[in-house]
């Protein structure tokens, strides 16, 4: 009895998971067109619901901050915070979950479309001059679409390539091309955060700094992105081997994947352009507009998919829907993550003596410069014992724009977190991205992050900050 009874209970627990993140995504979308604080109530205790629902799939990573968020409740209660601090909490915890879900949703149908496979086999088969540069740039076109499941399509189909063309090398060259073929694919993930509109990064600044607009981020990101890119193409180079005659591979692109590439820019450039269209013409926030284009085009994608394949876009979609359904009981310490990023943005302000911080930094004479390099090295250290950085930048952005740091401008603030998150989230082998990386490869976190890259980390911090610090001195920013 008992036997049979306890997965029964399990299936009954993770359909009742998967009902609470669909309440969650439809109190955010309502929440678009009809606002009631009501409405958050109603998400918060969905999400309440589902974490006590799916505690089983916890990690000590996701465990670490709804602890947080359950501490800095409690405080927020002992301090009598109003209801509708609460309410706000709730609702952007609601809207990063969401985020979350409907991504997913956008890579079950990029992993079903076959551009992907043909635009990955043709990027990990360029030859070693350009290989660096076209596996950074797959790793950042794939991590847009389809987040860590790009990286690990990219890493695979790397990993695949390396093993039928690489036989004519010696061990210790095979082991060297594996490492410089991770350290592209990682690092152009990471430049994700620097600019793109459906970044982690981008929104979560976005939610807690209320001042702030894509446009004022996104345009100097996206050239910067380029900047660093080469800057790790650099470091590339310095590891490539050197004064030893090695035979070439015989594999070599086929020139009819080239088409595929340019179709997941084409992707990219819709989905982005779609977004910030509907931002600008229609009244609701870039956020909302994310929010709202993403099933959409994740549903059209499937559909055109389906139909291409077999003439069945409606089999299709039905399937992108049950995969996507399947997900969300699969992330729930992703969603426990961003989920707190959301709250304690929120909470941690209403508790913090913010009044008090801001008489002592005018005391301590804190200039903006300083001001730069305190939030990106709390929030680089923070990354480096655990605390994911979409905590952290959150939290910071919203203290930011709470002090009101005299000469600081928030686009300035802003960008400064977007380099610090895209330096960390190479770096630190508590990040899930160095972790992921290091599980398919076969190497331990801690070998991919700080001993491999530390270097490019390291340097894209100090650069960053340097940069930074003169745009804002001299009032660029």
């Amino acid at each position: 009895m008992s036997v049979t009874a306890e997965p029964s209970q399990r299936s009954v627990s993770a359909l009742a998971a998967r009902g609470c993140i669909c309440l969650v995504i439809a109190v955010s979308l309502i929440e678009i067109f009809a606002p009631r604080p009501l409405l958050g109530l109603i998400g918060g205790a969905a999400l309440v619901a589902y974490f006590l629902l799916s505690w089983r799939r916890l990690t000590l990573i996701s465990a670490i901050p709804i602890t947080l968020s359950l501490v800095m409740l409690v405080l927020a209660v002992l301090r009598d915070v109003p209801l509708e601090s609460f309410i706000h909490a709730f609702e952007r915890a609601c809207f990063l979950a969401s985020l979350l879900a409907l991504l997913g949703m956008l890579r079950v149908a990029a992993s079903a479309a076959p551009e992907i496979e043909r635009a990955g086999r043709y990027i990990t088969a360029q030859p070693p001059g350009r290989r660096y540069l076209a596996l950074n740039f797959g790793g950042h076109v794939f991590g847009m679409l389809i987040n860590l499941g790009g990286m690990a399509i990219l890493l695979d189909m790397a990993a695949r390539a390396m093993g039928r063309g690489s036989a004519h090398l010696p061990p210790d060259l095979q082991r060297l091309k594996l490492r410089r073929m991770t350290l592209a694919v990682t690092r152009g993930f990471g430049l994700v955060a620097l600019w793109s509109p459906l970044a982690f990064s981008v929104n979560s600044l976005l939610l807690s700094m209320p001042d702030l607009d894509y446009l004022d981020v996104g345009p100097v990101g996206f050239a910067l992105s380029f900047v660093v890119a080469g800057y790790g193409w650099l470091l590339d180079r310095r590891l490539a081997p050197k004064g030893r005659n090695l035979p070439r591979g015989t594999a070599s692109p086929d020139p009819a994947d080239r088409g595929a590439v340019g179709l997941l820019l084409a992707h990219l450039g819709v989905l982005g352009g779609a977004v910030i269209a509907l931002s600008s013409l229609a009244p609701v926030s870039f956020q909302q507009a994310l929010l709202l284009v993403l099933p959409s085009y994740a549903l059209l994608w499937m559909a055109r998919t389906g139909w291409r394949a077999t003439g069945g876009a409606i089999p299709a979609t039905g399937r992108m829907i049950r995969d996507s359904l399947r997900s969300f009981g699969a992330a729930t310490s992703e969603l426990g993550v961003f989920a707190s990023g959301g709250l304690l943005s929120v909470l941690v302000i209403s508790v913090l003596p913010v009044e008090d911080i801001r008489v002592l930094t005018g005391d301590l004479g804190m200039t903006p410069v300083a001001a730069v390099w305190a939030i990106s090295l709390t929030m680089f250290l923070s990354g480096c014992i655990g605390i994911n950085p979409i905590i952290s930048a959150s939290v910071l952005g919203s203290l930011v724009s709470q002090l009101g740091i005299a000469g600081l401008a928030t686009p300035a603030a802003a960008l400064t977190l977007m380099g610090t998150w895209a330096a960390v989230m190479c770096f630190s082998p508590f990040i899930t991205t160095v972790a992921y990386a290091g599980a398919l490869i076969g190497q331990s976190p801690v070998s991919v992050g700080i001993r491999w890259n530390w270097p490019y980390s390291i340097g894209l911090l100090l650069l960053w900050n340097c940069g930074m610090s003169l745009a804002v001195h001299f009032g660029l920013l």
